[in-house]
């Protein structure tokens, strides 16, 4: 169907609405007639109108008057409630048009008021009432349809700078058109009421708008297929559809009026009064519709942001189960520029648990959550220009390094993240320590080979040298000079053996005995074993021991013997008579920590990583294996053992050593 195509209007409604067009003609068929009853009221019937047997020959005799009073004030009721549904429209869509045409159907119905006060003759006029009647009733028509096309026209002159108008705009847009349209209908009122020419050309019982109403129904044809479907083409909504719809009924008003009214209140002008209360109708169904769809809009949106919230909660969940769960440190910032547009600094947005346990800082009691005010360790690193330049060049952070601060190593990874960044923080001091421990064990093994390929190769003409010394002196008798050689002699044979046991000892792993030991006793051996030295260099000793030591499953030798190693290298870098000595010890996460701290020379930060190395020393005649002894008995303890060294003021050995739930040996 041609209709049902040009304005997208189901088949169904247009059918609906022609059906209802021609249905006051079925009526008239089946002896239905909606005017005046023509019937002459009797002299002796107008005087006994007060007797209640003869009040129906008065209602008949108004019969049409009053269906006409019905109608035209449904028109009226339905013109002010499409205007109020049109504003709440425009309230809830924003879209200017509804309201303006809204406004133009109501005042429409403002001129339907005074039409209808006419014909009561409630207001009275220089003109008999019969002429201003039809008179009134044509306009009401003309000023419809031409009010109506004056309204949609407005938006097909320029409707993109209307639709892309402020909000502010939009109202006042609305307001001016509004105002002009409202005095545009009374003007018209005006004229109509005052005009005394106009009705002069009304035949006597004849209806004015006879031939003339041509006119309106050539205007609504124009309107119905030309105009309101490239409005609603413009403007597309349940209620711009509707307006070529309510055409229909309209010209079908135009229809009953030019060729079947012949007088005032008679069937036809009824029915085409009937016509023009569904002309206004139907726009107000396409405003419920409007209203209906925007709530089922509304209502699907609703389930779609329910689903998405519904969804996001899950995502959430998972993701927080899974920050929450990570080894990962996982933090989220965001930058904060100065007025030129720089980043100055960073905020902390969110953090995840183990983030705090490896920052060693709590993301809710942070007061101030600026990335170098929380952990300014970062900015004293040189982190914060490398997140800098992440953020600003949009370029990857992945950085390995040393905190100092934290005393551990750390894998740092951040992307940038709108303005400003994620990071993924590691802890990676256990593959550290892991891959210098193999790295400590190869270089061990290779000291080893190295150490047992010299011990037999100086061994064995170290023996014949101390055979042949054995045999020589039996056979210098009182010869002094050759006695003091074979002495010198001696004791240098003596001296490479032992620098051959220790070295042995040095480059392999420890055998130990453990036993249950108090490590308060422990310390104070190895203290009482370096006494002479301490004694030597006036060194004082400052001791710092826990109330709460315990005993540990160890071997004591060993341990002292380490622990002698460290204190005669700490004793050897102070200055005699200014040296002080501090040992502590305390247990905290299971563990207990014994440290041993200097004032001496301090060691520079390129020979803390060698320390333990074999045979490297700093000492003129060091041989550089005590240290690695002592690393290499307390890494058989399963402990750790750390530096902490600054040149100028002193050095500070840290050991860890683990409780042990029972003794074990190796």
């Amino acid at each position: 169907m041609l209709f049902n195509s040009k304005y997208n209007i189901p088949e169904r409604i247009i059918w609906v609405v022609l059906g209802i067009c021609i249905l006051p003609i079925l009526f008239n068929l089946l002896g239905v007639d909606f005017g005046t009853i023509k019937r002459a009221l009797k002299f002796d019937e107008v005087t006994q109108l007060t007797d209640i047997e003869n009040k129906e020959a008065l209602r008949e005799y108004f019969h049409g008057r009053f269906i006409h009073v019905i109608l035209a004030c449904c028109a009226i009721t339905i013109a002010f409630l499409t205007m109020v549904l049109a504003f709440i429209d425009f309230k809830i869509k924003r879209d200017v048009s509804t309201p303006i045409v809204g406004v133009a159907l109501f005042c429409s119905g403002i001129l339907y008021i005074f039409h209808l006060l006419v014909s009561t003759s409630l207001i009275h006029t220089v003109h008999q009432q019969i002429y201003i009647t039809s008179f009134t009733w044509f306009f009401c028509r003309l000023f419809h349809v031409s009010i109506l096309i004056l309204g949609a026209g407005i938006f097909l002159l320029k409707p993109d700078a209307i639709v892309k108008r402020t909000e502010k705009n939009k109202m006042r847009f609305i307001i001016y058109i509004s105002v002009i349209f409202v005095l545009i209908t009374f003007a018209t009122i005006a004229i109509l009421f005052t005009n005394e020419n106009a009705p002069m050309a009304i035949y006597p019982y004849r209806n004015f708008a006879r031939n003339y109403d041509l006119i309106t129904l050539v205007l609504y044809l124009i309107a119905g297929f030309i105009i309101l479907p490239r409005f609603y083409a413009k403007f597309p909504s349940s209620f711009s559809q509707t307006l070529p719809l309510s055409m229909l009924p309209a010209i079908a008003a135009q229809i009953y009026m030019a060729f079947g009214s012949l007088d005032l209140f008679d069937n036809s002008f009824n029915i085409s009064h009937f016509m023009m209360a569904f002309t206004y109708f139907i726009p107000f169904v396409g405003l419920g519709m409007n209203y209906l769809q925007t709530h089922r809009n509304e209502k699907n949106v609703i389930d779609a942001l329910h689903g998405e919230a519904e969804e996001r909660r899950h995502t959430e969940e998972l993701l927080s189960g899974a920050l929450n769960t990570s080894q990962s440190g996982i933090m989220a910032f965001r930058s904060l520029r100065n007025e030129q547009g720089g980043i100055v600094d960073f905020e902390w947005v969110m953090a995840n648990p183990a983030s705090e346990n490896i920052t060693g800082i709590s993301f809710n009691e942070v007061s101030e959550k600026k990335l170098s005010v929380a952990l300014p360790f970062m900015n004293e690193d040189g982190l914060i220009d490398m997140l800098v330049n992440c953020v600003d060049k949009n370029e990857a952070l992945n950085h390995e390094y040393f905190s100092k601060d934290r005393k551990k190593w750390l894998q740092m990874a951040a992307v940038k993240m709108e303005d400003g960044f994620a990071i993924t923080i590691n802890d990676t001091s256990r593959r550290k320590n892991a891959l210098e421990e193999l790295v400590r064990s190869d270089k061990l093994a290779m000291t080893g080979r190295i150490a047992r390929g010299i011990a037999h190769e100086v061994r064995n003409p170290l023996t014949n040298i101390q055979l042949s010394l054995h045999q020589l002196n039996g056979e210098i008798g009182a010869n002094e000079d050759a006695k003091m050689y074979a002495e010198i002699i001696q004791r240098n044979a003596e001296r490479i053996n032992q620098l051959i046991n220790e070295l042995l000892r040095s480059s392999k792993p420890a055998e130990l005995n453990f036993c249950k030991y108090s490590v308060a006793q422990l310390l104070e051996e190895s203290i009482a074993l370096a006494k002479d030295r301490l004694l030597l260099k006036e060194i004082k000793v400052e001791r710092n021991f826990s109330n709460h030591l315990t005993e540990l499953f160890l071997d004591p030798d060993k341990i002292k013997t380490a622990l002698l190693n460290i204190i005669i290298n700490a004793i050897e870098v102070m200055k005699p008579g200014k040296g002080i000595l501090k040992i502590g010890a305390e247990e905290r996460d299971h563990r207990c920590y014994i440290t041993i701290e200097d004032n001496g020379t301090g060691i520079s930060e390129e020979n803390i990583s060698k320390l333990f190395d074999p045979f490297f020393s700093a000492k003129p005649n060091g041989m550089g294996l005590g240290l690695t002894s002592a690393r290499n008995i307390i890494t058989a303890h399963n402990g750790t053992i750390d530096i902490e060294s600054h040149l100028g003021v002193g050095t500070k050995f840290i050991i860890a050593l683990e409780e042990r739930k029972q003794a074990s040996s190796s």
